[in-house]
């Protein structure tokens, strides 16, 4: 894959920011899954963008059933990020591996504020069986009485 610089306007650039945050995905690939949409490069129809849309709104609804210190992984959390097949000529790996990162990215802020990932007592992350990292919900401690809120 070729890398492209540009310089946009500070406005442009902060709208782009904006919305590609919003909707939890790289300026990058926001800009791209837009310029490919631009000239109808969509080859199966649905972009990156649109996925962790989807996939981030899957894995708020499933986090929302879950109680406290239940470990899960994207693969549990959504049908549509098991599901995902190639994808603006991407292997669903690579995707995946997109929509991963866009997720942490987004652990501790909005509907993932009780969202970390799931460690073992020496603060090593946790894998599933698919290799992929595990999170769970947590519960908010009181600094005075160290209890759960």
């Amino acid at each position: 894959m070729q890398r492209i610089q540009f310089y946009p306007s500070t406005e442009l650039a902060n709208i782009l920011n904006e919305e590609a945050q919003s909707k939890g995905v790289s300026v990058s690939t926001y800009v791209s899954d837009l310029l490919e949409d631009y000239y109808g490069m969509k080859k199966n129809g649905i972009s990156i963008t649109r996925l962790t849309v989807a996939v981030l709104k899957e894995v708020e609804k499933y986090i929302a059933t879950l109680p406290p210190n239940v470990p899960f992984d994207l693969n549990k959390a959504s049908k549509t990020f098991r599901e995902i097949d190639m994808t603006c000529g991407k292997k669903p790996q690579t995707v995946r591996a997109s929509i991963g990162r866009a997720f942490s990215a987004k652990l501790g802020n909005g509907a993932f504020s009780n969202v970390r990932k799931y460690q073992d007592k020496n603060g090593k992350n946790i894998l599933s069986v698919n290799n992929a990292l595990m999170y769970e919900i947590y519960q908010w401690k009181n600094n005075k009485t160290n209890k759960e809120i």
